[in-house]
């Protein structure tokens, strides 16, 4: 079964997005997440929990940030509160997560989102052996490597279909430094409509600075719909759409074409090129997948 996954930006978004064909919510909080679309508190983490059971979908949750050992505690304090509250996955990055998460038995929750490095089968294997829930197939190989993992795998993998994807993050707050630099009083902070440009290439760069540092995201905005039946008949059920820069009613557009695709794959050629037409901005592309990327000596 095909497993659609996106951010909700409010709690009440979520029955939005089940309704254009959304199967699971990942949410973040201020603390733990990094990059999200959707920051709650825990009373809001409560009614995002008890709304999808309702509307019977799945709940996961960011905690993707990179811990240091001061911050040990409160990711355990953290780590007792999404077991109580039974949410259904646990997205992370830091191994340290793991290792917290499995003194509570929170093992078969986690998804390993480490961005970059999962690129082939026999890593991937080695971290579900861990008894974690998923892992995310890096976004920067090719479909052809992804088909590849797909089909010695076979379970419990997720890649990202569709949305801007993250390139860098830095925990310093590189955007406030520059403006104090250049004696500028503008504001920086959570403010989604800065970008960065190269001399050579005509590419925005959206930048975000938050209270956890600086994000730049890629030029490009990813879209699957013409790999999209490939990805799953290989084995891929877990497909996560990348809802920043987006509003909910964009989102639950993206939702309803790929759910189109699913259904109609002959339809994913005829939805790019839209796609393409109608958003020149976003600069539409198929990102990496038939881009090999690679050291030449």
């Amino acid at each position: 079964m095909v497993n659609l996954i996106a951010s909700p930006y409010q709690v009440k978004d979520i029955i939005k997005l089940k309704n254009s064909g959304i199967t699971s919510v990942v949410v973040g909080t201020e603390t733990f997440s990094m990059r999200s679309a959707s920051i709650f508190s825990d009373e809001q983490l409560k009614e995002c929990k008890h709304l999808c059971i309702r509307e019977n979908i799945q709940m996961y949750v960011s905690v993707n940030r990179f811990f240091m050992e001061d911050d040990l505690p409160y990711l355990r304090e953290h780590l007792q509160y999404l077991k109580r509250l039974q949410v259904d996955g646990i997205y992370f990055s830091d191994m340290g997560v793991y290792y917290e998460a499995k003194s509570f038995g929170l093992e078969s929750k986690l998804i390993y989102n480490p961005d970059t490095i999962l690129t082939n089968s026999a890593d991937i294997q080695a971290y579900l052996n861990l008894g974690i829930k998923m892992c995310t197939i890096s976004k920067e190989i090719t479909v052809a490597d992804m088909l590849r993992i797909g089909k010695c795998i076979n379970s419990n993998l997720e890649v990202i279909i569709h949305g801007r994807l993250a390139m860098m993050d830095s925990k310093r707050m590189l955007l406030s430094n520059y403006m104090e630099f250049i004696e500028k009083d503008y504001d920086v902070k959570n403010n989604y409509h800065l970008y960065l440009m190269e001399e050579n290439r005509d590419e925005h760069m959206p930048i975000v600075e938050d209270k956890g540092g600086t994000h730049i995201f890629t030029g490009f905005t990813l879209a699957s719909f013409e790999e999209l039946q490939e990805i799953i008949h290989a084995g891929i059920c877990n497909l996560r759409i990348e809802s920043l820069f987006y509003t909910i009613d964009e989102l639950c557009k993206i939702v309803e074409d790929y759910k189109k695709v699913i259904e109609s794959p002959c339809e994913g050629r005829l939805l790019f090129k839209a796609y393409e037409k109608k958003y020149p901005l976003q600069n539409i592309t198929k990102g990496f997948m038939y881009k090999k990327t690679g050291a030449k000596k």
